[in-house]
This record gives C-alpha cells, sequence and structure tokens, in this order.
C-alpha cells in the first residue's frame, strides 16, 4: 500500500459551499492536507466545530472572520478537548494513552447519495492493529495531539481523482444542456412574438 506523507495541514473557509451538490452555507470550513507533490494533496469540508479544534491543536491564531464564526458557534463556555489538558493528571493520563499510536492513514471514501461522499481513515497502533473507518477529522486530531504522522492513501487519491473527473464531466453536461434548452425557449418565445 503506497501512502503519501502528510507534510503540512492549513484551514481555511471559503464563502458558500464546498461542491455542487452540498447545501448553501453562508460559509464553509475546509482542510487541506498537502504533501511534497502538489498533485497528491486532499482537500475537503469539516464540521465548523472540529475546524476550530484542529486549528487550536496547531496553536493558530483566529483572524476576524474565524473569531465572529467561533462565537457564532460556541455561545457558551464549554471546554473544547484539547483544553482539558490544562490538568496535569489528564495530560499524563492522555500522553500514556496517545503513545499506542503509530500513524494515521486516510484511506477510505464512501458513496453516501449520487454525489455525495464520506471519507475515513485509520488509527494504526504501535502493536500493529489498526482502527479502521474514524473519521478522518477526528483521527487526523488524535495523531496531532500524539504528533505521530498522518498518511494520504493513493488508490484513495486516485479514486477521488476519477471521481473528481466523473463530477466535473456531469457538471458541463449538464451545464450544456441547460444552455441548449434556454437557446430552445429562446427561439421559441420570438415565433411567438412573430406570429401573434
Amino acid at each position: 500500500m503506497k501512502e503519501f506523507k502528510v507534510t503540512e495541514i492549513k484551514l481555511k473557509i471559503i464563502r458558500g459551499r464546498a461542491g455542487p451538490s452540498e447545501e448553501r452555507f453562508p460559509y464553509t470550513t475546509i482542510i487541506e492536507y498537502l504533501t511534497t507533490d502538489d498533485s497528491k494533496n486532499l482537500t475537503m469540508s469539516i464540521s465548523p466545530t472540529i475546524y476550530f479544534i484542529i486549528k487550536q491543536v496547531l496553536n493558530e491564531e483566529l483572524d476576524d472572520l474565524e473569531r465572529v464564526i467561533f462565537h457564532t458557534i460556541r455561545p457558551d463556555e464549554r471546554l473544547f478537548f484539547h483544553d482539558l489538558f490544562k490538568n496535569n493528571l489528564m495530560k499524563i493520563t492522555m500522553k500514556k494513552a496517545l503513545a499506542v499510536v503509530d500513524r494515521i492513514v486516510i484511506d477510505k471514501i464512501t458513496q453516501i447519495k449520487p454525489s455525495i461522499f464520506n471519507y475515513a481513515a485509520s488509527i494504526y497502533l504501535t502493536n500493529g492493529q489498526r482502527v479502521p473507518n474514524v473519521i478522518p477529522s477526528d483521527a487526523v486530531f488524535v495523531g496531532l495531539l500524539a504528533n505521530k504522522s498522518i498518511y494520504l492513501d493513493a488508490e484513495l487519491l486516485e479514486l477521488k481523482e476519477k471521481i473528481d473527473q466523473e463530477m466535473t464531466e456531469k457538471t458541463v453536461a449538464n451545464e450544456e444542456e441547460l444552455a441548449k434548452e434556454k437557446e430552445e425557449k429562446k427561439e421559441d418565445s420570438s415565433s411567438k412574438n412573430l406570429y401573434t
């Protein structure tokens, strides 16, 4: 199984929706997994809550837009998981628990609806065991806390590229069909004007 090591994780917010099949929101929170090969990067949308948890684990400051969104989704003062590490006993216990993590691999994509897909990751443990079908952002969170490497499966990237190409072709075909229908309606309306 060939894998590409993630060298950088970028978080960003875009206005609108992340893909043509997703519901329209005023913004979408995105996570990008970057490798040394630009053609082997992976971008996916994540929930705003997980976005801010990972942002906190990466020790990144919030910009103005992020602060507004953060306070919109988090109106109370409850602690994030990462805040619990301020308690020394919990910090020591969690470090022991995280010591069994060997690496994280984002390795699965599953079709949920015709144009909606979910990703999954595996957490590999130091004893050789594998914990499959983990939500990628949760697995990445564990990997970041454990300070372990994160990888993208080569087969997953090939499948995603194929899916993206198919979706692009469908979108182009739909746009061409809509333009053709619009043109036909335009011709029909002009002929009505001539003969009425």
